[in-house]
C-alpha cells in the first residue's frame, strides 16, 4: 500500500478536514490531479492510499476511486468523474494497425510463437524488418481480480480462457506500459491514459468503440458535502470531461 499526505491551503485558526482517498493502481495516473485539487480546497488534508480492488470499499475510506464500474463497493454512491478507454496496445514500431477482436485475444494468449507467424496470418502485407519477424511475441497479462482484468473480461470474454503459450504477468498498467515501451515485440491491454510516445493503439474491428469506453468512478458513502464535494468537483474538472 502506498500512502501519501497531500495538504491543501490552510488559513490560520480554521479547522481542517482530513479525507482518506483510496484508488487502484490502474488510476495511479490521477495522482497529479489529486494533488492539485488538494492544494485548491482550503483546510483539507488528503491521505492517498493505493489498494487492491479486493480491498477497495472495505477499509472505511471517505472516497474510493475506481477504473470501471464492474466491481463497485456495495452500499456506496457512485459518481462519474470521466472516462478512459480499454485498448489493445503495442510498441510504435510494431507494424500491426488493425486486428479483429478474436485475433487480438489469440495473440495475447500466446497463440503464435513468433511475429513472423502472426504477421503471415494476420497482416501478410505488413512491412517490417527480418529482426522483428524473428522475435518471440511477448504477450502480457494482469493479475486476476484487478479492475482492468474485469474490464478485459467484459470486452473480450475469451481472453480469460487457458493460455496457449508462455505469457508474462504485469502487476499494474504502469508496469505494462513500461514493458511495451522497452520491447517492440510486446503486446497487451492498456487504459488509453497510459499510452506514451513509444506506444500506439492497435484498432479493433468488429468492436463497437463505445464498448471500449470505461467510466472512472468516485464511490462515496452517502451524499458528498462540504470539502469532499468541492474536492470531487475539482477532480472531475481536472479529468478533462
Amino acid at each position: 500500500m502506498i500512502s501519501i499526505w497531500l495538504a491543501g491551503c490552510q488559513p490560520e485558526k480554521t479547522a481542517s478536514t482530513s479525507l482518506r482517498v483510496e484508488l487502484s493502481s490502474t488510476l495511479r495516473y490521477l495522482s497529479p490531479a489529486i494533488q492539485a485539487c488538494a492544494l485548491q480546497v482550503e483546510n483539507t488534508h488528503i491521505i492517498l492510499e493505493e489498494k487492491t480492488v479486493d480491498e477497495i470499499g472495505k477499509t472505511g475510506a471517505d472516497v474510493s476511486l475506481l477504473w470501471g464500474d464492474v466491481r463497485l463497493p456495495a452500499g456506496m454512491q457512485a459518481y462519474r468523474l470521466g472516462s478512459d478507454r480499454l485498448i489493445f496496445a503495442s510498441h510504435k514500431d510494431n507494424p500491426l494497425v488493425r486486428l479483429k477482436i478474436s485475433q487480438a485475444v489469440f495473440l495475447v494468449k500466446g497463440g503464435f510463437a513468433t511475429w513472423a507467424e502472426a504477421l503471415a496470418a494476420y497482416c501478410p502485407a505488413c512491412e517490417t524488418t527480418g529482426d522483428f519477424k524473428s522475435r518471440s511475441i511477448e504477450a502480457w497479462h494482469y493479475t486476476p481480480g484487478e479492475d482492468i482484468s474485469a474490464e478485459i473480461a467484459r470486452l473480450a470474454p475469451d481472453s480469460q480462457s487457458t493460455n496457449l503459450r508462455r505469457v508474462w504477468l504485469a502487476p499494474d498498467p504502469q508496469s505494462l506500459a513500461q514493458a511495451l515501451s522497452e520491447n517492440p515485440a510486446a503486446i497487451g491491454w492498456l487504459p488509453a491514459r497510459w499510452l506514451n510516445v513509444n506506444l500506439k493503439e492497435v484498432y479493433l474491428d468488429e468492436v463497437d468503440p463505445s464498448a471500449q469506453v470505461v467510466p472512472v468512478i468516485a464511490a462515496v458513502p452517502g451524499q458528498p458535502q462540504g470539502n469532499k464535494a468541492t474536492w470531487l468537483q475539482c477532480l472531475q474538472t481536472s479529468y478533462g470531461n
